[in-house]
């Protein structure tokens, strides 16, 4: 992509970031709606903007084209409807057949269409499968008392496959990562100052939480941090993100570089030589801009008092720090024996003394819920925890089951959560068996977000602001850098020059070794 295109994508993705968080935050000026409407328009500006540089004005492509951005108005129609796409009858089912089918047209076309399904077709299939689940149990509530929650599900789908496979196509993975550590930043300065008093932020309140706890080597009691989020918990997934991608710009400051076969400079993480060369003072300002994020970011996810964060920091950092120090080959047995780490954690963890603060009962509960109802479809669209409350005792009884894939488990049965296990945990393992070529940032946040999830109830499948920032960098490592920095020689013309004794090709990597 030209400079231009990619800084009006990284603007347009700060802008989604920015109604996320005022979403998250309760301001009743953003809502779901608009944050389903955004993400359409930049996957129809991109599609345009993309298909152009890759096609010029071929007449298929802007037949496609018009296709395609006629499908993305029909769906900015349904978002802007009144109730939402919570349709009423008569017709209901076929109206909601035909705006999915437009919206699985809108994720499924792409510009370079056989590389893309080459790389993300099985992800599409499990999240059609993941979807269609949801829509089986959409389809019949007719009742209008409930026709809020049919358009809960359907806008939490839209927004995961528009996470998953559009969003990353076109805002490039280094501005992603800019783009978290800066808004994390900025919402943990925000908490800080609350620790002076409660103010207003732009009609936002901002204010410590109610609850204290007591740091190492202090003596006193802190009131955890919540910034502008009702909930710590909401905070420290964004800190956990803002502090890994952090860690990742500041080691990508100074990259090392090795040949590619064509002799070409590449970064050693899967990054194109063109999406960061810089002078070195420029380099340098960038390290320490980055390092400062990372300072700011870890520390307030210290306050925000999240154990699920911090194990999510440790894990991901850990496998970023093997890939550093052992390089690409270890990434594999890295990622097999942290998992295996997790889960002896886990079960030691009434052995070390260290609380689950109710999970193993819920988790208990969970599994006994899901054995005893419809197994291979789930219970629908229920309230997790209020299933599970007839099969956990004690004080933990009425609260969600504190981990993603059981609440999936629960909700779509086998079918569902086989498909969202793909997506999640498939593509970290089709990352390290293809680890000489698989974008390491992203490996390492996706994996981050995955342990993240078995601690914590939200899901991929949601609009809130942890979920769409774990479905972006699972997207991420699915898409494994799609983005186009410069035009591409197709790779047969590479070859064909390079039979002919060309000498050294101008034709850069091919996006997915990016």
């Amino acid at each position: 992509m030209s400079r231009l295109v990619r800084y009006l994508s990284t603007g347009f993705f700060a802008v989604i970031v920015s109604c996320l968080i005022l979403t998250d935050a309760s301001n009743p000026l953003v809502t779901k709606y608009h944050l389903l409407a955004l993400g359409l328009l930049l996957g129809g500006v991109g599609f345009t903007v993309y298909g152009a540089e890759v096609y010029g004005a071929d007449g298929r492509f802007v037949i496609l084209l018009f296709t395609y951005i006629l499908s993305m108005l029909v769906l900015l129609g349904v978002v802007f409807r009144r109730m939402g796409p919570g349709f009423p009858q008569p017709g209901r089912a076929a109206k909601l057949t035909l705006i999915t089918s437009l919206f699985f047209f809108f994720i499924f076309v792409s510009p370079r269409q056989q590389r893309y399904l080459q790389r993300a077709g099985i992800f599409l299939l499990a999240f059609v499968v993941l979807f269609s689940v949801h829509l089986f149990y959409v389809m019949p509530i007719v009742d209008p008392a409930t026709s809020g929650t049919a358009a809960f599900f359907i806008i939490a789908g839209f927004m995961t496959g528009l996470n998953l496979f559009v969003i990353p196509r076109y805002v490039p993975r280094n501005a992603f990562l800019w783009t978290v550590s800066f808004f994390s930043a900025a919402l943990m300065l925000l908490g800080f100052l609350s620790y002076s008093g409660a103010f207003s932020f732009f009609g936002l309140p901002v204010a410590p939480w109610d609850r204290t706890f007591t740091p190492m080597f202090v003596d006193s009691e802190v009131y955890i941090l919540t910034s502008v989020f009702p909930n710590p918990n909401t905070l420290g997934v964004v800190g956990f993100a803002g502090t890994i991608a952090s860690v990742l710009l500041v080691t990508r400051a100074f990259p090392r570089r090795k040949q590619n076969d064509q002799q070409q400079q590449v970064h050693t993480d899967g990054g194109s030589a063109t999406v960061s060369t810089f002078p070195f003072v420029v380099s340098l300002g960038l390290s320490f801009v980055a390092g400062a994020l990372f300072v700011v970011n870890a520390f307030g996810t210290y306050l925000t008092n999240s154990r699920a964060s911090y194990f999510a920091v440790g894990t991901a950092l850990a496998l970023y720090s093997v890939y550093l120090i052992f390089g690409r080959r270890a990434l594999p047995f890295a990622v097999v024996g942290l998992i295996g780490s997790v889960f002896l954690f886990i079960l030691l963890m009434p052995v070390l003394g260290i609380s689950s603060t109710g999970r193993f009962e819920l988790w208990a509960g969970s599994i006994a819920a899901a054995f005893d109802g419809p197994l291979l479809f789930g219970r629908g669209l229920v309230a997790v925890g209020d299933t599970i409350a007839p099969y956990v005792s004690g004080s933990a009884s009425g609260y969600s089951p504190h981990n993603s894939y059981l609440s999936i488990l629960i909700r779509t049965g086998v079918i569902g959560f086989s498909a969202y296990v793909f997506i999640v945990v498939g593509s970290l393992f089709r990352g390290v068996f293809q680890s000489a070529r698989v974008d390491v940032p992203a490996l390492v946040l996706a994996f981050g977000f995955a342990t993240h999830q078995i601690f914590e109830a939200y899901t991929i499948f949601h609009h809130t602001l942890p979920a769409v920032l774990a479905s972006l960098s699972a997207g991420y490592l699915i898409m494994n850098g799609a983005w186009v920095d410069v035009a591409e020689i197709d790779e047969r013309e590479r070859r064909r020059r390079n039979s002919r004794g060309a000498g050294t090709s101008a034709w850069s990597r091919p996006e997915w070794e990016r």
